[in-house]
């Protein structure tokens, strides 16, 4: 048994779908996320199928490195670059948001963005407070809300998936129900166009996007006033704080540094780097 969703191996799968106007939505939604990225350093932790540092490529920037914690999403970010932009300026290799050591030796970063990345890492805390240590103007983020009863029954599912192989076409199936169920029963002339053009939400894919909810274990959330404060305790402003989706509710940050951000030692200890419920 595993306690981890195998990622990597739903974004190998997704590349295969992979079209230019995938990447140009991409490559849209980055821009107007972080925006400019001519001659700035970027940083994409958990960096997934790699699209995102693609985009980042394509936008100008004059630096970009991409890590994650599983193998299958690093050849696919690799493939991704061998594909699209097999560049000097991009990098891609293996790495952990929670090694603080590995995240020290990579000096500072313009932008540092992890979307949708570190509450599936186990200790999202300490992650949360670890990417601030290669960031040196921007951090760009995107967690999921806190839902009460909801996430936490999710949280369960997720669990079964990766934990009991049999049990993964249920969830999959009420994954798939969770999402796209109460467009079919209230707009269902909706249902079709907006599945075929699910990529205008940062290039993605629809069945891909069911099956990464269906499976993303570990999975953690928060409050929006949670991770602001938590940031603004450590040197960075909130600038956007958006939610976005219905059924399935998250958080998309960007914080600006607000000052020089000093050497620091960040304690390995997540229940001292933990908020209090807000």
């Amino acid at each position: 048994m595993s306690d981890r969703f195998r990622f990597g191996a739903n974004w190998l799968d997704y590349l295969r779908s992979v079209r230019i106007e995938h990447i140009q939505e991409a490559t849209d939604r980055l821009s107007e996320l972080v925006g400019d990225l001519k001659g700035k350093t970027f940083l994409d932790i958990g960096c997934g199928s790699g699209i995102h540092s693609l985009a980042a490529i394509r936008l100008g920037a004059s630096r970009v490195h991409s890590f994650d914690y599983d193998a299958e999403s690093v050849l696919c970010a690799q493939e991704m670059r061998s594909r699209f932009a097999s560049v000097p300026n991009w990098t891609v290799e293996r790495g952990s948001a929670l090694d603080e050591a590995y995240l020290r030796s990579l000096g500072q970063f313009d932008i540092v963005y992890s979307w949708g990345v570190l509450h599936h890492t186990g200790e999202m805390w300490k992650a949360l407070d670890l990417v601030t240590l290669p960031a040196k103007e921007i951090i760009a983020i995107c967690i999921y809300k806190d839902q009460g009863i909801v996430s936490r029954a999710w949280r369960q599912l997720k669990r079964l998936y990766v934990n009991h192989p049999s049990l993964r076409p249920a969830v999959t199936f009420a994954s798939l129900a969770t999402i796209w169920g109460p467009k079919v029963l209230l707009l269902p002339h909706r249902a079709i166009p907006d599945w075929r053009n699910w990529k205008r939400k940062r290039g993605m894919s629809p069945w891909h996007d069911v099956v990464d909810w269906a499976g993303g274990y570990p999975f953690e959330f928060a409050t929006a006033s949670q991770v602001t404060n938590f940031y603004r305790e450590r040197g960075f402003e909130p600038k956007i704080v958006r939610q976005f989706g219905r059924i399935i509710q998250m958080y998309e940050y960007v914080f600006v540094a607000t000052r020089p951000l000093p050497e620091r030692s960040i304690s390995i200890d997540q229940k001292r780097t933990r908020p209090g419920n807000a």
